[in-house]
């Protein structure tokens, strides 16, 4: 008899509130918003959303810090998701992107999690985890085994793309995620900084314009995925105004894309890049799913 396996993300997926009640068995872990005053906020559309978010980001010009989950909190999670199924699958946001994955990998080791949760690096975070979270999902209803889910995510990940471009890079900088000397500069040029968001985060290419930059992420995944025209597209809305989603729209039917939906950016991404974040990101069909 297989065992029962529970899948386990965090909040990095952006899952609204309505994909969570629709999506019941997949548990998620809110990751954590910090604040100027160092008040904690629990990112579970409760505590702290993306208005709230953007309110005293951009409307107050205050400065948000992200965190991981406590891990006393974590261990709790996977208790109780312990009593439910026999083995649990955990699939945080990137490693390089949070300590969320080191510290569920320790917590891991302790006896009582022993041979029962198994830890994934999944390289990822706003869609593709999404993705990743609802394949995974999908595997386990179906009574795959671990193994056979593994084997798929790993598979995931050798097809998807995602690529960021911030309006502004200053919020990167408050962050820590780059130096203030390169953000000055590009600022004061008003270049963009297109950012891969695949495995690690690291800066792909500089661009005049943000019409440049959108042409140039797009034609990055047309050269890396195959068939790209037949997969599902996925603007990657960061509190972007309609012209823009309708400039990455436009450009990408007139690259050939026929297949597009719009996605908002995960609140712990959009912390750190500020408004008029665009994006994208492809989804292979052969997985089946919707994001």
């Amino acid at each position: 008899m297989k065992k029962k396996i529970g899948i386990i993300t965090d909040s990095s997926t952006g899952l609204s509130l309505e994909e969570i009640e629709k999506y019941s068995d997949l548990i998620v872990v809110p990751l954590v918003i910090i604040n100027e005053d160092n008040q904690v906020y629990e990112d579970n559309h409760f505590d702290i959303n993306s208005e709230k978010i953007y309110q005293a980001m951009i409307k107050e010009d205050k400065f948000l810090k992200t965190s991981q989950t406590n891990r006393e909190k974590l261990r709790q999670f996977w208790i109780q998701a312990l009593k439910e199924y026999d083995e649990v699958l955990f699939l945080p946001i990137a490693q390089a992107a949070s300590g969320q994955y080191d510290s569920a990998v320790v917590l891991q080791k302790e006896p009582e999690f022993a041979n029962k949760v198994v830890v994934y690096e999944t390289g990822a975070a706003s869609v593709p985890l999404k993705a990743m979270a609802l394949i995974a999902l999908k595997l386990a209803k179906e009574n795959h085994s671990m193994k056979e889910i593994i084997k798929a995510l790993d598979e995931f990940r050798i097809t998807y793309e995602c690529f960021l471009t911030p309006d502004n890079l200053s919020f990167l900088v408050r962050g820590g995620r780059i130096p203030s000397s390169l953000a000055n500069i590009a600022n004061f040029l008003r270049l963009k900084a297109i950012i891969a968001c695949k495995e690690k985060i690291k800066n792909q290419k500089i661009k005049r314009t943000m019409s440049s930059a959108i042409k140039e992420m797009l034609e990055l995944i047309i050269e890396r995925t195959k068939n790209s025209f037949e997969q599902t597209l996925y603007v990657i809305n960061g509190w972007c105004d309609q012209s823009l989603i309708d400039k990455a729209v436009a450009t990408a039917r007139e690259l050939g894309f026929k297949k597009i939906k719009i996605e908002p950016l995960c609140n712990i991404l959009q912390t750190h890049t500020g408004d008029n974040t665009i994006g994208f990101s492809v989804v292979a069909n052969k997985w089946n799913i919707e994001v």
